[in-house]
């Protein structure tokens, strides 16, 4: 039950943040850009944290708070549209934003913490 509580507030939160930058609707050049900025937060911390939480912690923060915050479905869906508009470069560099970006964040910050830590 205690993970199952720790999820719903890390959802709760995680989504939250994630809707507050879809508010925002931020874009550049007629790039969507809100969710390449949760996707480059959620992906840097999920770095930072990784290996360091276990159980109802682990099930808070990457199930509930990231999982929540950074979104696949959103990311599809972004460029899905600027697909359908035969904007193809802007869907391109979208998805090196997306997935480049943060899975090389991931990786920095997940070896900051291990400098911090040692």
């Amino acid at each position: 039950m205690q993970s199952y509580l720790a999820l719903i507030l890390g959802a709760i939160i995680g989504s939250s943040i994630r809707y507050f930058f879809y508010l925002l609707n931020l874009s550049a050049f007629g790039i969507p850009l809100s969710t390449v900025i949760v996707n480059i937060i959620g992906s840097s911390l999920a770095g930072f944290f990784y290996g360091k939480f276990q159980n109802s912690v682990y099930v808070f923060m990457y199930i509930g708070l990231f999982g929540s915050l950074t979104t696949l479905s959103a990311f599809n869906l972004e460029i899905f549209q600027l697909l359908g508009n035969k904007d193809f470069l802007k869907a391109t560099i979208y998805f090196l934003l997306n997935i480049i970006i943060t899975l090389t964040l991931f990786y920095v910050f997940h070896f900051i913490s291990l400098k911090i830590a040692s």
